[in-house]
């Protein structure tokens, strides 16, 4: 058994215009006769039943030719009117929603809207960036090549007196460079450390520590180490007028000139 389908006819509620053209076209009314007759360019007549509302001029002179133009084909002319204030109040609620449609899409970032990522794009990116790190290389080999190469010393940290007959010297540079102290290389480990037993002499010794590096740039320091020699204890031994053999155990420095200002012969016994 077939099921019959019924058609039903739905009004679909006109525009202003729309209802003015059907009116006009029934009574056999042309848009140019229209127009002379209420002194209203066709154009504006045309717009209005073509529901151009953006076209049309101000609202308070368009509501004046819609009352004309409803009496002249037999409508109501205040009805007609506020059937126009109904159309454009919803019209203008419909374009605000879309520019306020349009200002949330543009407040959206979004980067596949404007950049396309294609395989040339992709090239030129990785270019930059490879010519980039390679820009940053060239200019760092520059500066180490123009720059005196780094030295610090941590001990002695500066010129000081000593009774110790040695010294270690320890400190930093870069890495890849060399050291010597007093013109004798010294073993410079991989992050740059070194460090170096000196052996000193009696009185003042200069240590001379200088770097170079890979590019023979050279940096220097010096250090003044005085090295004040602890004197071994000694016996002294006089002989008087008597032949008596008087002796004194001397400690260092525990003497003074007149400590030797002695009569009869004066025996050292000690280094």
């Amino acid at each position: 058994m077939l099921t019959q389908f019924k058609t039903k006819q739905v009004n679909v509620m006109m525009t202003v215009g729309e209802r003015l053209k059907k009116k006009r076209e029934e009574k056999g009314i042309s848009i140019k006769e229209v127009g002379e007759k209420l002194k209203v360019k066709a154009d504006y007549l045309s717009d209005l039943e073509e529901n151009n509302y953006d076209k049309l001029p101000p609202d308070v002179y368009v509501k004046g030719f819609i009352k004309s133009y409803a009496e002249l084909v037999g409508f109501d002319a205040q009805e007609m009117a506020d059937l126009y204030n109904k159309e454009r109040a919803i019209g203008e609620k419909i374009d605000n929603k879309k520019q306020f449609r349009k200002k949330t899409e543009k407040r959206k970032f979004s980067i596949s809207r404007y950049i396309i990522i294609t395989p040339k794009i992709l090239t030129i990116f990785s270019t930059i960036v490879i010519l980039s790190i390679a820009g940053y290389y060239l200019w760092h080999q520059l500066s180490s090549f123009n720059s005196a190469p780094y030295l610090f010393i941590s001990n002695p940290i500066a010129d000081q007196s000593q009774n110790e007959p040695e010294i270690e010297v320890r400190g930093q540079t870069e890495k890849q460079a060399s050291i010597k102290i007093n013109g004798e290389d010294v073993f410079v480990d991989s992050d740059g450390n070194f460090k170096q037993i000196i052996i000193l002499k009696p009185g003042n010794n200069v240590l001379s520590i200088e770097v170079a590096n890979r590019f023979n740039k050279t940096a220097k320091l010096t250090r003044n180490i005085i090295y004040e020699k602890k004197m071994e204890p000694f016996e002294l031994k006089t002989e008087d007028n008597n032949g008596e053999v008087n002796g004194a155990s001397m400690e260092e420095n525990n003497f003074t000139n007149e400590n030797l200002k002695l009569d009869g012969e004066v025996e050292f016994i000690g280094p």
